[in-house]
């Protein structure tokens, strides 16, 4: 990955939020002072999110039909109530109730955000992380909640030969990836192309001028 590429992402998310208008805080004390209580790890990163975003279900949370409802209040009464029972150990911590998949969780050493899964015997284990960081993870739901508001899109229906050569060509410009599957999204020339798993489709997102312009101010 080109190593101003976690930094371009966190960029990206800043112009982004501009098309959101129904983001609320949440004092950062209150949060900070539950999780102590309660002895949740308290990453900076994710009292950072919480502490931005979890006073109400924005809608780049709840489009596209994603459903993360990562509300402080939402986090705070599943943790007052009976945990459920793929509440892991105080090595993560809740971040998301999800509306179709269940529980989001951080891992508190990596930063990586998780979806438990249950193996043949019936254990919860989190082989795979869903999303790489918080970064990655906001990127998700405010790009493809407004790309259309800044890009101009192109479709690619590839062979499948022609999809493997894209892989091996794009293999440096991965911005967001998934460790289980072929699906991300990479960043060069100041376009996103996006792959979806099982699909041989490319979409192909050039960015607009004035986005370019404000992303390298």
């Amino acid at each position: 990955m080109n190593k101003d590429y976690p930094q371009l992402k966190r960029q990206m998310n800043e112009l982004i939020l501009a098309y959101a208008d129904d983001v609320v805080p949440v004092n950062r004390n209150i949060i900070v002072n539950f999780f102590k209580e309660r002895n949740i790890p308290c990453r900076k990163d994710y009292i950072d999110f919480l502490a931005r975003f979890g006073g109400n279900y924005s809608y780049f949370f709840r489009s596209e039909g994603s459903g993360y409802d990562c509300t402080f209040q939402e986090i705070s009464e599943i943790y007052l109530e009976e945990p459920p029972e793929e509440m892991p150990s105080n090595d993560y911590a809740l971040i998301s109730n999800h509306t179709f998949a269940d529980f989001y969780f951080i891992e508190y050493s990596t930063g990586h955000i998780c979806q438990p899964y249950s193996d043949n015997e019936g254990n919860w284990t989190y082989e795979y992380y869903s999303y790489k960081d918080i970064d990655s993870f906001l990127w998700c739901q405010l790009y493809y909640t407004y790309y259309k508001e800044f890009t101009t899109q192109v479709i690619h229906h590839l062979t499948d030969a022609e999809l493997n050569k894209f892989f091996i060509d794009y293999h440096d410009y991965l911005l967001v990836g998934f460790p289980d599957s072929t699906a991300g999204s990479y960043f060069k020339d100041n376009k996103i192309y996006a792959h979806t798993s099982n699909t041989n489709i490319i979409e192909e997102h050039i960015l607009s001028d004035d986005f370019v312009r404000k992303l390298y101010k």
